[in-house]
């Protein structure tokens, strides 16, 4: 039961992580969070390139998200992981 369950909870982790991280940036929750949470680095972590640097680690762990699926996915049809008692 635990072959299913640690990848599947890897693809959830991942998976909401990835949307977070690709969303969050572009969003007025990121500016309000810098200033409250880091005002000295506000500037910095507000540009741009820090944006996009924080969405490109979303959309790669998105990718890993669907790639574990995948390999969960075919591990669960061909019936390898999990069986037994």
């Amino acid at each position: 039961m635990t072959d299913r369950i640690r990848p599947a909870l890897g693809v959830y982790v991942f998976g909401v992580l990835g949307v977070f991280l690709a969303a969050a940036p572009w969003t007025a929750f990121w500016d309000e969070a810098t200033y409250v949470l880091l005002p000295a680095w506000g500037a910095c972590v507000r540009s741009g390139w820090v944006r996009g640097a924080v969405s490109g680690l979303g959309l790669v762990d998105l990718a890993v998200a669907a790639r574990e699926a995948a390999a969960l996915w075919r591990s669960l049809r061909s019936g390898g992981a999990g069986e037994g008692p």
